[in-house]
């Protein structure tokens, strides 16, 4: 599939996951309808939203996922396996894992290490770091690189791109004329309580100019 070729050409820190909206199921195809032509995703397989085509899935027995998982621990726990997991992982760059909870912190020499230590997908690892997210993942850990060396360091190197989250936005209250600056679109929303998603589609929406503030209350644009 595109996507899957575009993540291991670009690698998984060139993307992102953000819900856009939250609905009742029996808005879901004409709300799935309007972010299809506000985005047109390139991505996507099917270009009709609730077409008839549209697969469900595969759907394996409470037994077979059972069987997958064992198998999958049995491999895991082997020495031989983990040895070569942590020779090919190891690539100079170490990984810390701070607890928010208990103020600890453990070092591990790889994002799949740390990840296989606190059970959890790489790729919130990942999303984290590259991504520059500063709430703690699960609410619970927060990570940063360790690197004696600057050219091993992903941020030092042109070939890899990293989503700019830390772009600086301007907030106008149409009832005060009040002007904010604030550092990101989720500083911005977390200020005014307002989701992130919202906010980010209005000012894509109205990207050539405003003309209706942003729930009667807010203009919003890039500073």
């Amino acid at each position: 599939m595109p996507i899957n070729q575009s993540l291991l050409k670009y690698g998984y820190q060139s993307f992102s996951l953000t819900i856009l909206e939250f609905c009742n199921i029996d808005s879901l195809v004409p709300r799935e309808k309007h972010f299809f032509d506000v985005y047109s995703p390139e991505y996507n397989i099917l270009k009709t939203p609730g077409s008839p085509d549209r697969g469900k899935g595969w759907t394996h027995s409470e037994a077979t996922v059972e069987k997958i998982r064992i198998a999958a621990n049995k491999r895991l726990e082997s020495p031989e396996v983990l040895a070569k997991m942590s020779t090919d992982q190891t690539s100079g760059i170490k990984i810390e894992v701070i607890n928010v909870e208990t103020q600890t912190s453990t070092t591990h020499h790889a994002i799949k290490a740390a990840a296989r230590a606190l059970s959890i997908d790489k790729r919130y690892i990942e999303h984290y770091i590259y991504l520059n997210q500063d709430k703690p993942v699960l609410g619970k850990y927060t990570f940063k690189l360790i690197s004696n060396d600057e050219n091993l360091n992903p941020f030092n190197d042109p070939s890899i791109k990293v989503q700019k989250t830390s772009k600086k936005i301007e907030v106008i209250n149409v009832e005060t004329k009040e002007v904010t600056l604030y550092p990101s679109i989720g500083a911005a929303a977390r200020a005014l309580g307002y989701r992130q998603p919202s906010i980010s589609l209005y000012l894509k929406e109205n990207s050539s100019g405003a003309t209706k503030p942003f729930k009667g209350l807010y203009y919003f644009k890039w500073a």
